[in-house]
């Protein structure tokens, strides 16, 4: 029974290792609409889990005071906690307190609905007749239901309202590492984070009044309805690329993660989110590169939101110039995270997991040293380079706005220990000098039942020379224009490419 019990610690550890990168999938966050009245919050009620919530982040929370000052935090709580005078719905309150959450500027902490919250089946949430394009607080239509707009129109304002102040109720949505915004600017444009300010922020059901302005710098101001099913028709001027048009799939690796390009000896190998069975799929794809005789490979990172970190260093173990770690250092700002005040609002088989993977070391000014048990393995190198079909050719790495988390671990320990390696695309969400996860608990506010993603530990990336709350930046950033995002157009792979010739 013992052993049993560690093998499912083991394999949930796994699970949770490195905060598994959860901030971003291939499913928007969405509005979640209530029906007012019911199950309505008291104001006591917010105002008591708000508190609980400051508090726990005052003792807890690694990222605290790190990239926003203790000080400028308190007079964030306090701005939220005294707006909160009427009683509230669910969604509302999770609304309400987002944007103080963010200001501890950890992409790991999120909000989520309570467990028995359930949304209403009869509100029906608009949506706008088109997609768009955010960048440097800037707004380019790109597929459309209407033929009002087309593709790279930039939008001024909406209903009156600037995009910069909806954009800037977007940047509140959804939390994110550092000061980077890269990953806001990808949450509204590829989850529909955009839509969701105005929904959520401005409640309009349509029709929407646009000021735009057209490829050839005319204004424009037009009405449109709001889409009936949200479905958005593409434009048939604007044909998609087929990327991979000179490329061979290899058969052999799942999910079309390894190509070869014809007639080169470039290869180009996708690397998702860190799961356990990818160490054989890295075992079998560095042998058909070493196979084939690959002396460009092109890495690709982007949507990598994490995961495991022991997977994360098999990978690094074919491509690093020799003996390599993947963290500096994990620790606490508590003795003992698992004993904690708090401990009651946490999940206890997340707990119980820790206790078994995680022991805590020695006090180092005003953190504590956090070791890994054999039951979890190793987190601190040296680690040894893979025995057979280490990769040793000219890398490039392609990183975005959603490479995250162990994802970011990885880039920021290539950068400091390959000497043989360009990055191309746009600044990663996670800050290069590490981030906050490992553990990712769930704290449950007692009243209102809301769950909190709280990380537990400090990371400390392998970075030589990192800018304080910036992502790793690429050598060569590449920008999309709407037109690209419209026909699929993927420019960095073609940037890539641009290099190799």
């Amino acid at each position: 029974m013992k052993m049993h019990l560690v093998k499912i610690f083991v394999f949930f550890l796994m699970a949770i290792a490195f905060g598994c990168g959860g901030n971003t999938s291939n499913k928007r966050r969405g509005v979640i609409t209530e029906t007012l009245g019911k199950n309505m919050l008291s104001v006591k009620s917010m105002h008591d889990d708000l508190s609980v919530l400051w508090s726990v982040v005052k003792e807890l929370h690694p990222g605290y005071g790190i990239y926003t000052s203790p000080a400028d935090l308190q007079k964030a709580y306090v701005k939220t906690y005294a707006s909160i005078k009427s009683p509230l719905s669910e969604g509302q309150f999770i609304d309400h307190i987002y944007p103080f959450v963010c200001e501890l500027r950890c992409g790991h902490a999120q909000l989520k609905h309570s467990a028995s919250f359930k949304p209403s089946a009869s509100e029906k949430i608009p949506h706008f007749p088109f997609k768009v394009l955010v960048r440097n607080h800037h707004v380019w239509i790109t597929m459309h239901q209407t033929t009002k707009v087309n593709t790279g129109d930039e939008i001024i304002n909406i209903n009156g309202i600037a995009v910069s102040a909806i954009i800037e109720h977007g940047y509140g949505l959804y939390c994110g590492d550092g000061y980077a915004e890269t990953f806001k600017e990808l949450f509204l444009s590829e989850y529909d984070g955009f839509e969701d300010a105005c929904n959520k922020c401005y409640h309009w059901p349509g029709p929407y009044h646009i000021k735009l302005r057209t490829a050839n710098g005319a204004i424009k101001n037009i009405n449109v309805k709001a889409a009936e099913d949200g479905a958005i028709a593409e434009d048939p001027k604007l044909k998609p690329v087929d990327n991979f048009a000179n490329w061979v799939v290899v058969k052999d690796i799942p999910d079309r993660r390894l190509r070869f390009f014809k007639k080169t000896a470039t290869a180009w190998f996708s690397a998702p989110p860190f799961a356990y069975a990818d160490t054989v799929v890295y075992k079998n794809a560095f042998a058909l590169i070493r196979e084939k005789g690959i002396k460009n490979l092109v890495l690709d990172l982007r949507h990598n939101t994490g995961g495991d970190i022991r997977v994360a260093t098999q990978l690094l173990s074919y491509l690093a110039d020799s003996s390599f770690s993947i963290v500096k250092d994990v620790k606490s700002r508590v003795a003992d995270l698992a004993q904690s005040r708090f401990s009651k609002y946490f999940d206890t088989t997340v707990t119980q997991g820790f206790v078994l993977g995680f022991k805590t070391g020695g006090k180092e000014g005003n953190w504590y040293h956090i070791n890994a048990t054999p039951t979890f393995g190793r987190i601190y190198g040296p680690f040894q380079l893979a025995k057979k079909n280490h990769f040793n050719g000219n890398l490039i790495v392609l990183i975005d706005g959603a490479t995250f988390s162990s994802g970011v671990l990885l880039t920021a320990a290539l950068k400091a220990q390959r000497k043989n390696v360009k990055f191309i695309g746009r600044e990663t969400a996670g800050t290069e000098e590490g981030c906050n996860g490992v553990t990712l608990q769930k704290l449950t506010l007692p009243n209102t039942k809301i769950v909190v993603d709280f990380p537990w530990m400090r990371v400390v990336s392998m970075a030589k020379n990192p800018v304080k709350g910036r992502g790793i930046m690429p050598d060569f950033e590449v920008d999309y224009t709407p037109e690209d995002v419209v026909r699929n157009n993927d420019v960095d792979l073609r940037k890539a490419l641009s290099l190799l010739r």
